[in-house]
């Protein structure tokens, strides 16, 4: 199970199933060559899946996230 806080509330969900986890796995790939590695793109980009996102009070478990390097939050 994976639980989110928003607004006060938890949300609670299943974990991922093998095609959402393959899925997730596949666009990481993608995205990761270009936005992370610099093949064919900008670079500069951190991809993590699943991080757990810490806004306030408010925490958040996306699939995928990116953030430029130098912008990295500090609650990863």
């Amino acid at each position: 199970m994976v639980e989110e806080f928003v607004g006060g509330e938890s949300f609670r969900s299943p974990s991922r199933c093998v095609l959402q986890t393959l899925a997730a796995s596949v666009l990481g790939a993608e995205i990761g060559a270009a936005f992370h590695r610099h093949r064919n793109g900008p670079g500069g980009w951190w991809i993590i899946d699943q991080p757990e996102i810490h806004l306030g009070r408010d925490v958040l478990v996306p699939d995928i996230a990116g953030w430029r390097s130098e912008e990295l939050p500090a609650s990863l």
